[in-house]
């Protein structure tokens, strides 16, 4: 008799570029194997972060999960947004982090899951509460904390806490080691074996076994070793097969009913995280701890940021309480608009917290919920908005910002550069300069509004296709002696009776040269000079600066020899205006070049939604604009002298649209040069 199994693929990564990695060398190779058995039902759970990215990266990896929803082969898990792990947050938090996720499903699958995904598997019994709060009545735990409340049999269960109830699924460590095994080499005796342990015991046919596993063994794993994803799709491929074959019935979890009941579960830790802990070269091992209780209580990465979220927590919630109302799916007005991206924003900034290996001081993912504070304070001044100048600290990041308001629009900007940092429609609610979620390949500092300094990776080879045949691949085949470079996420134990040596593929060479992530959070009006054909300088140097009359800013650039250059601010009927001075105070004629790059992302929230493909760029020299073809939103960009050239790029989640100058500037000559930003709204529907 063949076991009742579940199959969960976790899927996870941060709204970054490494999720165009882990998609391609792992994420549609995965699910074309999937979709390859269309008799067999897989749970998948998809983070909030890795949608946002995914929707930008490749729609197509959404569009084959949709198909298999429509199929009804595919059931969706929710879970926390950014997957922190609930054990240790504050239980608003959790709140939060569970709505934003299920709005974010509901936006892109027009689904509401009820199987909850325990990031990180770390279990108190108060989330029972949290969890079924969160429209949630199924969730998975670990076999050893089943254990501890006496359950000795894989079968589900319905535990309780304050009136609230969940059925609970046996989570199974040792049948995940075995299952990524035998993907992994092909090895799938030991596999079978343990299942046909459990199917030969009494009352098998109320058993049921998860296989509860992140997504990325099935490929990204391997590929960082340095094997070849396809041998992971391959193996995974006939093991799929070969379940089949023995008549394994694979459940989608939402169907699974409890068959006793257990009052009281023991607090417990992931298996997986305590054992990394004390093995110094295992997967996101950290030093000098006990176990996962004593990493939560000691960890002065985990203390720091704890007292932060408090913060930005007691400002959202003042907030919260003016405004009467909580978190909206489908904002109203635009202070909901604003307050939704401020809840999504500080939740987005506590990815995987709580878990060891990750993030820590100077991890743009945690640092950046300062940025919250913006979009809070964005929605108590959409309430009632005013014609005002001021300074403020509006993000957070320890340095003050210079604000200019006209009742309609508001602007932020950083004396570093004299930049636009954030634009914004306080009537309609919407963003047209501004990148909060994104997290660029940088270490973050406050304090400054600087770009971040993005590092530079090598070059890799990664998959081009998303075949499991490994036919083309048989050059890459080769013995190696186990456990291989992938043992450390394997016991020694599963070892003891298998060869000596196993077959792997290798992974083609590394490519030559270096791969520059995208330049994200730099804002609009960045100036990039050189000088005389010299280097170019940076854009966000610090510029002295002042208020004129009542609605102007003017930030002055002595930085060049020779040069003076007067920035002056102002807004405009739906826009804003920076008109350049630039005076030569040399004896001789001068060269400059000059490069104006604008990071934009016209109604950000649609953009969200709509991807890559809703933004559209014309690049005309007269008139260069970007259009949200979801919304009909636009920036446009308006010059006062003929440019050089107009380019243009995809960005993360913005389009970087730019301008190329060349000034000639005779002796003590000056020249002006004004740029004009527009924002409008063409009679577009939304659409799904």
């Amino acid at each position: 008799m063949a076991l009742s199994l579940a199959l969960v693929f976790h899927f996870n990564q941060h709204t970054s570029e490494f999720a165009e990695i882990a998609n391609r060398t792992c994420y549609r190779g995965l699910l074309n194997v999937l979709r390859a058995f269309p008799q067999l039902k897989f749970n998948l759970h998809l983070s909030g972060t890795l949608l946002r990215a995914l929707n930008w990266i490749d729609p197509e990896t959404l569009n084959i999960v949709r198909a298999g929803l429509a199929d009804g082969q595919f059931e969706l898990l929710g879970s926390t947004y950014a997957q922190n792990v609930p054990y240790v947050c504050h239980d608003w938090d959790n709140a939060q982090q569970i709505a934003v996720h299920r709005a974010v499903l509901k936006e892109l699958f027009d689904v509401e899951p009820t199987v909850f995904w325990n990031s990180e598997r770390c279990w108190r019994q108060s989330l029972v509460k949290v969890i079924a709060e969160g429209g949630y009545r199924v969730t998975l735990v670990e076999d050893h904390i089943l254990h501890g409340a006496g359950v000795t049999q894989p079968v589900p269960i319905s535990t309780s806490f304050e009136g609230h109830s969940l059925t609970v699924v046996y989570d199974d460590p040792i049948l995940r080691e075995r299952f990524n095994y035998a993907a992994w080499f092909g090895r799938r005796a030991q596999l079978f074996d343990y299942l046909d342990s459990f199917a030969e015991r009494k009352g098998a046919k109320h058993f049921l076994l998860a296989y509860a596993e992140d997504a990325e063994a099935m490929g990204l794993w391997p590929w960082e070793a340095g094997y070849l994803p396809q041998a992971s799709w391959a193996h995974l491929e006939k093991l799929l097969a070969e379940m089949v074959e023995r008549g394994y019935t694979l459940t989608h979890l939402s169907t699974v009913q409890p068959r006793q009941t257990v009052e009281t579960l023991p607090d417990g830790a992931a298996r997986w995280m305590n054992r990394s802990l004390l093995i110094p070269d295992a997967p996101y091992h950290e030093n000098g701890y006990r176990d996962w209780f004593d990493f939560i209580e000691r960890s002065p990465k985990v203390g720091y940021f704890r007292k932060l979220y408090a913060i930005v927590r007691s400002n959202l919630a003042q907030v919260e309480a003016a405004r009467r109302r909580g978190f909206m799916a489908v904002p109203q007005t635009a202070a909901d608009a604003f307050y939704r991206q401020a809840i999504e924003t500080y939740c987005s900034h506590q990815y995987e917290f709580g878990c060891i290996g990750v993030g820590g001081r100077g991890y743009w993912g945690w640092e950046n919920v300062r940025l919250t504070f913006l979009y809070s304070r964005l929605a108590e001044l959409a309430e009632n908005p005013q014609a005002r100048r001021w300074i403020e600290d509006l993000n957070g990041d320890g340095a003050d910002e210079q604000i200019l308001c006209d009742g309609h629009q508001l602007a932020v900007f950083t004396a570093y550069g004299g930049r636009l940092l954030g634009w914004f429609d306080l009537h309609r609610g919407r963003q047209w300069v501004g990148n909060p979620l994104a997290v660029p390949s940088a270490a973050y500092t406050g304090g400054t509004s600087e770009h971040p300094k993005i590092v530079a990776i090598n070059r890799r080879w990664m998959p081009e296709t998303f075949d499991a045949d490994l036919k083309a691949w048989r050059e890459q085949k080769q013995k190696e002696a186990a456990l291989t470079r992938l043992g450390r996420y394997l016991t020694p134990e599963l070892f003891a009776r298998e060869p000596d040596e196993l077959t792997v593929y290798t992974a083609p060479n590394s490519l030559d040269g270096l791969h520059w992530p995208a330049r994200t959070h730099t804002g609009a009006l960045n100036d990039w000079l050189a000088l005389d054909g010299g280097d170019e300088q940076p854009a966000d140097r610090f510029l002295d600066y002042r208020f004129e009359g009542e609605d102007i800013i003017s930030y002055l650039n002595a930085l060049l020899p020779g040069l003076k250059i007067e920035k002056r601010i102002s807004l405009f009927t739906g826009g804003i205006r920076a008109q350049y001075t630039v005076q030569n105070l040399s004896g001789r004629r001068r060269r400059l070049g000059w490069q104006l790059t604008n990071e934009l992302s016209p109604d950000y929230a649609a953009v969200l939604v709509g991807g890559r493909t809703v933004l559209d760029v014309h690049a005309e020299a007269d008139a260069p604009h970007v259009i949200n073809t979801r919304t009909g939103a636009e920036v446009r960009l308006k010059i006062s002298r003929p440019v050089a050239e107009v380019t243009h790029r995809p960005n993360f989640l913005s389009i970087d649209l730019g301008l190329r100058f060349e000034l000639d500037l005779p002796a003590r000559d000056a020249e002006i040069l004004t740029v004009e930003l527009t924002s409008a709204s063409q009679s577009i529907a939304p659409t799904n």
